[in-house]
Parts: C-alpha cells; structure tokens; sequence
C-alpha cells in the first residue's frame, strides 16, 4: 500500500468523506493542525474543480511548496485518467505514504470526487 496515513483539517464535510473512504481502505486518518509542527505529513493533495482553490488552502500549498514538500493539484472536473494518472506518478516518485488532502466544502455534492476517489482505490492506494 502506497499511502498509510492521511492528514485531514477537522470539522469538514469533505474532511468526513475523505476519513470515511480512507477507512474503508484501512488507511489511517489523522486530524491536520497547521499550527502543530508534530505532524509528519510528506507531501499535500489539493483537490479542487475548475482549479478554484480556497485562499486558505493556497496558503497552505505556499506552506508546503516553501519547505519543499511535494505537492499535486488534481482538478475533479477535468480528464479523469489524466487526474489518476498525475496522483499515481506522484506518489511513486515523492514515495508520499503521508499526505495531507485538502478539498473545498463543495466536492462533497460533485459526484467527479468519488469517481477520482474510485479510480485511485483500485488503481493506487490499495
């Protein structure tokens, strides 16, 4: 299995689909707290739709890319292989078994979120 741990920000609709598909998978789940240095997340997965992304969560993406953390921006709603086939080359290449997935509130309603999810289960994760 290529990814052990997943980091999730607290208190989310899609933090809560994503703990729920993760255990399903026996992956464990973690809560995220950017003000906690303890955490050992490896790299950061930003999910988004049409590349709109969150200021909070691109400050987070600056975050990471400036301590040089790997990190992958899958948009939903494009090329659904191109989307997988991006994840699964980063995993592979950063070795991230430790990963932080943040998403917007609104992927919870896209119904393109549990196709990508789907595709990586059978393809990546497990």
């Amino acid at each position: 299995m290529l990814v052990e741990t997943i980091y999730l920000k607290r208190d989310s609709l899609f933090s809560t689909q994503i703990a729920e598909w993760a255990s399903s998978l026996g992956i464990q789940v973690e809560d995220y707290d950017v003000k906690m240095e303890e955490h050992s997340a490896e790299g950061l997965l930003l999910i988004n739709e049409n590349q709109d992304i969150e200021k909070e969560m691109y400050e987070l993406h600056t975050l990471f890319d400036k301590k040089h953390l790997p990190t992958q921006k899958i948009d939903v709603n494009g090329t659904l292989q191109v989307a997988v086939s991006n994840f699964e080359m980063w995993l592979r290449n950063f070795k991230c078994s430790n990963i932080l997935i943040l998403g917007s509130e609104k992927l919870v309603k896209n119904e393109n979120l549990e196709r990508f999810l789907s595709r990586i289960q059978s393809s990546t994760i497990s």
